[in-house]
């Protein structure tokens, strides 16, 4: 009787110790689920995100459109908010604006006023991107053929034709490289005045 005691107790611990590994592998791959899950969320969250992106400058588009407006068709196209250019495409506008004389394209320098005074594309109108928001209604027109941003080197000038796409300009140009890349005619005092602090 005994032996059949030990034989019962050997079996039940030899079950116990099946279950308890059966319970841990089944305790890993409800892991291993719930971080696939976790990541599938995350994906699909970030999908819909980028189908909004993607999605937004043809809604705008076309609400420009539907208004009587125009839109370049590269823009439409490519699904673009505004078009990047080279500092030449720029001065080329620049030249056949001159020429023209007719206000349609409007160069906007989105630095600070001192970067403008001391170097700025002749004729460009100066609306500082720390101030854009609340001047571009009255100083950007939106009726100009083209808008061309530019800031010393770029950056700037990316996330103020970003923000005024999306208040519905579809004339951006992004002047790449900005001042930096610059060859065309300027004005300006021609360098910048630092203050200078000596000991004595």
């Amino acid at each position: 009787m005994e032996g059949l005691l030990w034989t019962v107790a050997v079996i039940g611990l030899a079950a116990a110790f099946l279950a308890f590994r059966r319970g841990s592998r089944l305790a890993e791959e409800i892991k291993g689920l719930k971080r696939a899950q976790y990541e599938s969320d995350s994906r699909l969250k970030r999908l819909s995100e980028e189908i909004r992106e993607a999605v937004e400058p043809l809604r705008l588009h076309l609400a420009k459109v539907a208004g009587g407006g125009s839109v370049p068709q590269e823009m439409i196209v490519n699904g673009r908010r505004y078009l990047d250019i080279s500092p030449d495409e720029a001065q080329h506008l620049l030249d056949r604006e001159t020429e023209r004389k007719d206000g349609e394209v409007l160069f906007v320098d989105v630095r600070t006023p001192k970067e403008y005074a001391v170097r700025r594309v002749a004729g460009a109108r100066l609306v500082p991107i720390e101030e854009l928001e609340q001047r571009y209604r009255m100083e950007i027109p939106d009726t100009a053929e083209k808008v061309l941003v530019y800031c010393a080197s770029g950056d700037r000038s990316r996330l103020a034709c970003d923000f005024l796409s999306r208040q519905g300009y579809t004339n951006l140009y992004h002047v790449q490289g900005g001042m930096m890349g610059w060859r065309g005619p300027t004005e300006g005092e021609g360098e910048l005045n630092l203050i200078q602090i000596q000991r004595k």
